[in-house]
């Protein structure tokens, strides 16, 4: 695919931005970083030729950083709290990349990794994108003819999914090159399953990797492919712009959203995914436009300094209020100017300054001269004023206010509002598949006592239909199934036995730690139920106890047009 040969410098000066997000890729992640191990030409070409940040900052975790990127916030102050079951949602107060991008005239995609929020209004069509083409979760088990979504309709990917990703961008720039337009690419990789074609792996199956005491060779070698895949398909992207005209007119970012996922080459960093430590939270950050010359930016940055620099580069006025700069000051004078940055996450916070950098535990190192963080330091007057800072940033950014909220159930008449198992609570029998709640399934559902609930937030009154996805042995079939409101119940009896194997395990390069997926039987409920406006709770009972479990995925609601 390549973009149309139009360009929009005729209609519309202010450039397009495609804005480029990898998935657990760590800054060592890069032949360009010293990796002895892989070959990133394109990446080491644009850090080159592109502004690269050499000091730019992300959270430890992956939700965190996009309602960075989306707010110009720290993440906590928008909502987010944790990686799944409700708490990646960006508050719906908070006004997203997407909504500014909309409202100035830009064309908005976004393509891959949202988790962000599924339900509606939290889905990222509500929250200023007119395309959306990925998954909403954090994890997805199978990157081959991958369960996606196109404007929230279930389908599957083609091929690869990280290939078919950038395809889509490429084409949603294509189509809209005559307008500005905001194009998201959020790759699923490296992040696990260690799943890539053989095409790219075959290489690392062959070489020797002197690996670390905690390291997983056949991981990392997986993610080295993933990552060749990736320069791969960048270059797809920079060779469209370039044929097409539409590189002069276009800022490029390339980032990742956390450290590495895997004890692997890092640069020596300390740390990796998850932690404070400057191997968890330090990426690289390359922006290439055409009026900047490629060189290295000293100044400390981070993903909440990104949607105000994109915004002042396109001519949108910065919102007030929020944490981040616009980097276009550094970008112009390449003056490094004092700045702070905070690194929060399952309550570890580190402090990282220009000079300095006190860790989560309160270690002290000068970062500059040990950005390894091998030799602390006493220093008692920066420690003192460092520690002030992290206890002032608690007390303004992280809300001791409960963190459970409903999930929302609105505009099902369009959207149909998916109640996923990784969202749900359960009675104590019932079993989840995996302990991380992302891709889960319930299972061991055997008998009438138990229960399967969301608390929700009913946006709308009126009829919804019911569809349920599972997983039955021939014992099961017959038994009802109910799905109860505060406004009554539905119930609809299993028709049909249906028993599958998880999916993915032959792909795997390594064995995963995260759950398979499977295949689940939907079952339609005959009749309709009246949700009022307001908060209520969505239970599914078995009616009738059993030999076997039935296994659940999800619950579907759709709202009934009005007659």
């Amino acid at each position: 695919m390549c973009f149309s040969c139009a360009t929009n410098t005729e209609t519309d000066q202010r450039p397009n931005i495609i804005l480029i997000i990898a998935d657990d890729q760590g800054y060592g992640d890069l032949s360009a970083r010293g990796n002895p191990y892989l070959h990133t030409p394109t990446l080491d070409e644009l850090a080159e030729s592109a502004l690269s940040f050499e000091n730019f900052y992300v959270s430890p975790v992956c939700s965190p950083t996009r309602a960075e990127l989306l707010t110009g916030k720290y993440y906590p102050r928008s909502g987010v709290y944790s990686t799944s079951a409700g708490g990646e949602r960006i508050n719906l107060d908070q006004q997203l990349l997407g909504d500014y991008f909309k409202e100035s005239g830009y064309r908005t995609g976004f393509f891959g990794k949202w988790h962000s929020g599924q339900q509606y209004p939290y889905h990222p069509n509500a929250r200023g994108f007119d395309e959306f083409y990925g998954f909403c979760s954090g994890h997805l088990g199978h990157y081959f003819d991958a369960r996606i979504e196109h404007n929230g309709k279930a389908i599957r990917s083609k091929g690869y999914l990280t290939d078919d990703l950038t395809s889509k961008t490429i084409e949603f720039a294509g189509q809209n090159a005559e307008e500005p337009f905001l194009a998201v690419l959020s790759l699923n990789t490296p992040h696990s399953p260690m799943q890539v074609p053989e095409q790219w792996y075959k290489k690392f199956d062959t070489i020797s990797i002197k690996g670390n005491e905690r390291e997983n060779v056949n991981h990392s070698k997986a993610a080295y492919a993933m990552v060749e895949n990736i320069d791969h398909n960048l270059k797809r992207i920079l060779q469209a712009l370039k044929e097409n005209e539409l590189n002069e007119n276009t800022v490029l970012i390339y980032m990742s959203d956390n450290g590495p996922n895997g004890h692997r080459f890092n640069a020596g960093l300390k740390g990796t995914k998850g932690s404070t430590d400057e191997g968890g939270v330090k990426t690289n950050f390359f922006l290439k436009y055409w009026p900047y010359k490629g060189r290295k930016i000293e100044q400390l940055a981070s993903s909440i300094d990104v949607l105000p620099t994109l915004l002042e580069l396109c001519g949108i006025a910065i919102p007030k209020g929020i944490d981040g700069v616009s980097l276009l000051p550094s970008i112009l004078n390449n003056e490094v100017e004092d700045k702070t940055l905070f690194h929060f996450w399952n309550n570890q916070l580190s402090v990282r300054t220009n000079e300095y950098k006190l860790d989560a535990q309160d270690a002290l190192f000068e970062i500059r001269k040990d950005p390894f963080q091998k030799f602390p330091v006493q220093n008692d007057s920066i420690f003192a004023q460092l520690q002030s800072q992290k206890e002032k940033w608690l007390a303004e950014h992280v809300s001791s206010a409960p963190k459970n909220r409903p999930f929302s159930i609105a505009n099902a008449t369009v959207f149909p509002v998916v109640l996923p198992s990784r969202d749900a609570s359960y009675s104590s029998e019932v079993k989840r598949s995996n302990r991380w709640p992302n891709d889960s399934y319930l299972e061991q559902w055997k008998s009438a006592s138990d229960s399967i609930f969301w608390p929700v937030e009913n946006l709308e009154s009126g009829w919804y239909s019911f569809t349920l996805y599972y997983t039955a042995a021939k014992t099961e079939v017959g038994v009802p199934i109910e799905v109860k409101s505060k406004n009554g119940s539905v119930q609809q009896a299993i028709e049909k036995a249906f028993v599958s194997e998880p999916i993915g395990a032959k792909e795997d390069r390594v064995r995963r730690i995260e759950s398979y997926i499977k295949d689940f039987y939907p079952l339609h409920f005959k009749d309709s139920l009246f949700l009022e406006k307001g908060l209520d709770t969505i239970v599914l009972h078995r009616m009738k106890s059993g030999e076997h479990s039935i296994e659940f995925q999800q619950l579907e609601l759709s709202r009934i047009p009005s007659q």
